[in-house]
């Protein structure tokens, strides 16, 4: 086992999993915090980051999306239903208002969890825009104060922001409405199972957890106090391509520990209610943006990361891409090489299409039709499951209970415990730390802070001779640049696929969210550029959204709070399909004015809207073309379609809209390539070993060290060049020669 340097220090296995399974966010920023003060002026909720006076603006502003609509209803919804239970539910549905549920309150309770000094302070001004008289004008085109306004030109004001040529009014609608609007539908108040208005929009919550599958086999060293441990190897990330590589080398007799910022949420706990599993699971509890907020982004934050709550699509790298990479990186992404990784990640992660009948849920069914009137080939997503109980499926983006799902968390992670390797969680790396030597700047070691579920903080340092960053291509480039490594590659290059989505109204009953999630494809649309020779476009999928996932992206439909909540009493016979592009124009990762907080900066392109849009189209058409009662591509302003005649108007409309930020929904769930791999250091941050040109013995075995953009699902992608990246540190670092004494220092 490793050693420790601190009686602080526990590495029982299991010991501390119950304490881990109740942290409600693992991105807490405690340099943000202000220490909560017993005053009236400070809003406790938000441990005082945020004013009373600022708390009552976000009210307002949440009570404008969602009012008491109770006359409304009663003059045209009641007479829908001959239930009288469900009247009940609707009469206090359209009653409900945000203030009902303290919204405002958990609204800043999340910002002030997640979101950095920075993001804090553009918000407390956006707060103040509303509330001020004359400054707010460039908001709302009012002199008057915003809250002071009546519900119905407040309602119309807001409606007006989502479709301004102004992009300051679009940002601010888009920072606040999508969020309220899934807050609305899974807030759980105290004493309460689920969310009061989930019966109205029969949406059926989750069963109760059985305690059946077992904890996972895992290591764990429990920091109490600031303690100093000795490794061969510290892995920083669990994922793709953390595990794996923690896998690989402590098969191979490195003494290893792996860092997760994360906490460990194991099968048992999963409760499959996003208000509780986002926070948990997903970076800023699956809030996160760009900069500039036009593209919302899913990225997994616990142990396992992405492919404990990802939706098991398990893709190989198609052969154009392959071929791409290899004029960057010849020996890397030579065939032979390549698919041997992925065919021995396959087998380990039990991939398969070995689908059993009715393994098709009804979304997956709307979109394989769909690709044959497109006269498109629909085949079978390849998938990592094992045993799969697809009556038990539905809810892959919140992890899975019966461990059918073969994550990271249950396949390499556990390789990695069986052979003497060690997970810390909650514990976010902060600085590499390296020494001078011969052969130049060398790994001496990880500084990191390890948080506990009460919000104390512990230092830990771990002396190393081998690093290597698997924390996603959103936090491995800003963990470089907070080490100071001197590379002016470091975190361009990103590339995020985005997944513009499509949705479709039916007279039958969908659940979207019900059933695997994802196991129909669609690649008619992705072909070779004759013009450059690259593989482009977009394939197209099924997403799987619950009600909070749904109901944000449905914010484009918002123009008052009635027709908006009656718009939802039909959600669970909403279709979706998102088409996902290899992108062709990349962003970057910068660090925040604080110094510590990544920053995505991302711009979609026209020419990457454009080649969305020819995908997103024809799945327009298609849906429409089979009878959907209505479809749309969520572009606020744009009115949904409703007939087979309005089509061509339709796209006309599209068409002349055109791309601007925050007026169309776009999702990303995929990031690569901000530390890119290469055989040339004046282009690259790691060489083809995946070792930093600049500090050695510091790997990096993630999607960030992709090339480009895959076109693709990536986790096979990623989990495969991991291992070959693994497979290059054994070859140059044998354990055999890493000569680490674990006595304790003085």
């Amino acid at each position: 086992m490793i050693s420790t340097e601190s009686s602080g220090a526990d590495t029982s296995q299991q010991k501390h999993c119950e304490d881990e399974s109740s942290v409600r966010n693992n991105n807490v920023n405690n340099q943000n915090s202000i220490p909560a003060k017993k005053n009236d002026h400070l809003h406790q909720g938000s441990n005082g980051m945020f004013t009373m006076n600022e708390y009552k603006t976000l009210a307002i502003i949440c009570d404008t999306i969602f009012s008491d609509d109770s006359q409304e209803f009663e003059q045209s919804v009641q007479g829908e239903t001959d239930n009288p239970k469900h009247l009940n539910s609707l009469k206090d549905y359209f009653k409900r208002k945000s203030s009902d549920l303290d919204l405002a309150g958990e609204f800043l309770k999340l910002l002030s969890k997640t979101r950095s000094s920075t993001q804090i302070s553009d918000f407390k001004t956006l707060l103040y825009l509303f509330s001020a008289k004359g400054a707010g004008f460039i908001l709302t085109g009012s002199l008057n104060n915003f809250t002071g306004l009546n519900l119905k030109t407040r309602q119309s004001i807001l409606s007006m922001m989502k479709t301004s040529n102004n992009p300051i009014r679009r940002q601010a609608y888009k920072a606040i409405v999508p969020l309220a609007i899934s807050l609305f539908y899974t807030i759980i108040p105290p004493s309460n199972d689920g969310n009061p208005n989930w019966d109205a929009v029969n949406y059926i919550g989750p069963t109760s957890a059985e305690q059946i599958p077992g904890e996972e086999k895992l290591s764990f060293i429990k920091i109490t106090s600031e303690t100093s441990l000795k490794a061969d190897v510290v892995v920083i990330g669990s994922g793709a391509g953390g595990g794996v590589t923690a896998a690989l080398l402590s098969q191979a007799g490195y003494k290893v520990i792996v860092m997760e910022k994360g906490s460990y949420v194991s099968s048992n706990n999963m409760t499959w209610k996003e208000g509780e599993a986002f926070p948990l699971m997903y970076e800023q509890a699956g809030t996160l943006t760009s900069d500039d907020l036009s593209v919302n982004i899913l990225a997994g934050s616990c142990l396992g990361g992405g492919t404990t709550v990802n939706w098991t699509a398990s893709i190989r790298t198609p052969e154009p891409i392959l071929e791409e990479w290899r004029k960057q990186c010849p020996n890397t992404f030579s065939s032979a090489k390549f698919n041997q990784a992925m065919d021995s990640v396959s087998e380990r992660l039990s991939v398969t299409t070995n689908y059993s009948t009715g393994h098709h849920n009804k979304n997956n069914l709307i979109l394989e039709q769909a690709l044959l009137d497109l006269q498109d080939e629909p085949a079978p997503i390849p998938r990592n499951v094992k045993n799969c109980d697809t009556t038990q499926c539905g809810s892959c983006s919140m992890g899975c209970r019966s461990k059918s799902k073969q994550s990271s968390m249950v396949t390499y992670l556990e390789d990695c415990c069986s052979n003497g390797g060690q997970i810390i969680t909650n514990c976010q790396a902060e600085q590499i730390t390296y020494t001078d030597s011969p052969q130049g700047q060398t790994v001496h070691g990880v500084i990191g802070f390890v948080t506990t579920p009460d919000g104390v903080k512990f230092r830990v340092f771990i002396k190393t001779h081998i690093v290597v960053c698997a924390a996603g291509a959103i936090h491995t480039p800003a963990l470089l640049l907070k080490s100071s490594i001197k590379n002016s590659n470091i975190g361009n290059n990103l590339y995020l696929h985005p997944a513009i989505p499509v949705i479709a109204g039916h007279d039958e009953i969908i659940d979207l969210y019900k059933g695997p999630p994802m196991t129909i494809i669609g690649r008619k649309f992705q072909k070779i550029n004759p013009t450059n020779n690259k593989l482009g476009g977009a394939i197209i999928e099924c997403p799987n959204a619950h009600l909070g996932v749904a109901s944000s992206v449905c914010s484009f439909f918002w123009d008052k709070s009635f027709s908006f909540k009656k718009e939802l009493l039909d959600i669970n016979k909403f279709s979706s399909f998102i088409t996902i592009l290899r992108d062709t124009t990349p962003g970057k990762i910068r660090l925040d004015k604080d110094g510590r907080t990544p920053k995505i900066i991302y711009k979609l392109s026209n020419q990457d809207w454009k080649s969305s849009m020819i995908a997103a189209e024809a799945s327009f058409r298609s849906l429409m073309k089979m009878g959907a009662k209505k479809a749309a591509i969520p572009v606020n302003g744009l009115e949904p379609c409703t007939s087979i005649d309005q089509i061509e108007s339709y796209i006309k409309s599209l068409r002349s809209i055109g791309y601007k930020p925050n007026q169309a929904i776009v999702l990303s769930a995929h990031q690569m390539g901000s530390c890119r791999m290469g055989s040339n250091r004046s282009n690259s941050v790691v060489n083809e070993n995946g070792e930093s040109w600049d500090v050695k013995r510091l790997f990096i075995a993630d999607g960030s060290v992709l090339p480009s953009s895959v076109g693709i699902n990536p986790m096979i992608t990623i989990y495969s060049v991991s291992h070959i990246i693994a497979n290059q540190i054994i070859q140059l670092y044998p354990p055999t020669n890493i000569n680490i004494t674990y006595e304790r220092e003085n």
